[in-house]
């Protein structure tokens, strides 16, 4: 499919991952619409770019979007913390809201729907390493129940309606505008304001993606005639949270404080990536220290 001059659904296009597929896009030349529960504020200067604000749980709210050749849908409750403290949030957005996406693409006869899952889905306790789409689920959670519940709501719709999506596994993506609860910026933000990091094990690894690879893998997605899915998205490579700890304990010139506490999720994970790279033709581009770097510096450049 070809992107260029298309119509462009971003649900959820203010958030994190959002705001730099918009971003794109608009470079590649669609004529991007943001749905969000939040205004976005950077999208009020660029003419590519229109907004409308949705609970998308609200069926009754997308009989005024109009048509689109394209839904990114990235809306979500997607802190597996706040799945657990409000879980009527959670599965009224992401399991009524994404029927309510899938729904609306099938009236709209939108060409593509691309969903991002979660890499969470493979449990605290991988069985094998690296981890491919083949791993076992470990439903032991909201979020990761709501999750699944919308993997098979793609299967379902792909089946019964002959709607094209293709449903992605992330793993930690990463990158400048992330909310600061999750690993790298809250290491990166205690590090600026308090002139020291703090973390509870050194020993953990993890497989960190740079967003500018996770959105390339949703176009590639978008362009390519591949349906289905999951799709791993993944550097494929193990890092130590020690270790990139100590990295920006360096750049920043700071202390490395480790508590030795019990570790929260598992010690070790990582991805397999051979499905995507033959399906999607994707790999990462951008090496981690790079774009590490990139991160810093935005946090740098936006925290007072």
């Amino acid at each position: 499919m070809k992107l260029e001059n298309s119509k462009v659904l971003v649900t959820g296009g203010s958030g994190f991952i959002g705001y730099h597929l918009v971003k794109n896009l608009v470079e590649i030349g669609c004529n991007v619409t943001v749905a969000d529960i939040k205004h976005p504020k950077e999208t009020e200067n660029n003419k590519s770019i229109s907004t409308i604000t949705i609970d998308i749980s609200d069926w009754t709210r997308f009989k005024d979007l109009g048509k689109f050749d394209l839904i990114f849908h990235l809306a979500a409750c997607a802190a597996p913390k706040s799945c657990e403290e409000n879980p009527d949030v959670a599965f009224r957005t992401n399991v009524q809201g994404t029927y309510n996406v899938l729904r609306f693409a099938v009236e709209s006869h939108a060409s593509k729907v691309i969903f991002p899952s979660s890499a969470l889905l493979y449990g605290k306790y991988p069985k094998y390493l690296p981890v491919n789409e083949d791993h076992p689920v470990e439903l032991n959670s909201v979020y990761n129940i709501t999750k699944k519940i919308d993997e098979d709501l793609c299967e379902l719709f792909i089946r019964r309606f002959n709607l094209p999506v293709v449903y992605f596994r992330l793993f930690n993506c990463f990158g400048p505008r992330q909310e600061p609860e999750y690993f790298l910026p809250t290491v990166i933000l205690q590090a600026l304001k308090t002139k020291q990091i703090e973390i509870w094990n050194d020993k953990p690894t993890r497989d960190f993606t740079f967003v500018e690879d996770t959105v390339d893998a949703f176009i590639k997605a978008a362009e390519s005639d591949f349906v289905g899915g999951p799709l791993n998205v993944g550097s494929g490579v193990e890092l130590r949270v020690g270790d990139i700890a100590q990295e920006i304990a360096s750049k920043l010139g700071v202390r490395l404080n480790v508590l030795n506490k019990e570790v929260i999720g598992s010690m070790r994970l990582f991805c397999d990536n051979s499905k995507i790279r033959k399906e999607l033709n994707w790999k990462p581009k951008v090496p981690f220290k790079d774009a590490l770097k990139l991160t810093i510096d935005w946090y740098r450049q936006n925290t007072k």
